[in-house]
């Protein structure tokens, strides 16, 4: 990595976890409570988009406790190092995509 982007602050995490299906609904509520996106997949396992992250090892601690139990999160970061819109550009009828 670059050192210039390494500096650069984390504009966005992934999580992705698995918890006990007798918990989800309670660590979804509470996850959703605070502004965070969440999906759920089948009945235990839980993706979450959190925007500009604060506080993410309180978090990670208030989850474990909901849970009874700690379980393992994978965390990605995400860096908007380059932001790109693209739009369909009409040329003598056939479109091309442009940035």
């Amino acid at each position: 990595m670059h050192p210039a982007e390494s500096r650069l602050p984390v504009d966005l995490i992934r999580w992705t976890f698995t918890v006990g299906p007798e918990h989800r609904v309670e660590i979804e509520t509470h996850l959703l409570d605070l502004g965070l996106e969440v999906q759920a997949r089948g009945e235990d396992t839980l993706l979450v988009l959190w925007d500009e992250p604060e506080g993410v090892e309180e978090l990670i601690e208030e989850l474990w406790a909901i849970n009874g139990a700690p379980f393992e999160i994978t965390h990605e970061e995400f860096q908007r190092v380059n932001m790109l819109i693209y739009h369909a550009e009409e040329t003598g009828g056939s479109e091309k995509a442009v940035a």
